[in-house]
């Protein structure tokens, strides 16, 4: 009951990723749109505008990462003798995958805010 429970708790977080997803998307059509504006006009406050989202995205993006990585974490403590071989390597595989997933993104967030097309101090946090 206790494993349903769990399950069913997981869907619901999921369900909210694919909301995210969504708005996300949308998001970075507007961000599309202000760089589009900026690449014809270079005007500075397009750039800014699209970059803010990006790495405003980018973060979002890097949160849900880590919610799957823990998630993949506490699959692998679950992993106990009566776990199949098969179902063991997977849920290795996963979070090897996660990690790469928490790895890139991280990567991304640091290339948008001090890319060269813009490296606005304004951007950085510290």
């Amino acid at each position: 009951m206790k494993d349903i429970y769990k399950t069913l708790r997981e869907l619901e977080i999921e369900d909210w990723i694919w909301i995210i997803t969504l708005f996300s998307a949308i998001f970075a059509i507007i961000s599309n749109i202000f760089e589009r504006n900026y690449v014809k006009t270079k005007n500075p406050e397009s750039k800014n505008i699209y970059k803010t989202i990006n790495v405003t995205l980018l973060t979002i993006s890097f949160f849900v990462y880590l919610y799957f990585l823990l998630l993949s974490y506490s699959r692998i403590k679950a992993i106990n003798p009566t776990t199949s071989f098969k179902q063991a390597r997977l849920t290795n595989i996963n979070f090897i995958g996660a990690v790469l997933f928490i790895v890139a993104s991280v990567i991304s967030i640091f290339v948008e805010i001090y890319s060269d097309d813009g490296s606005d101090s304004s951007l950085i946090p510290f």
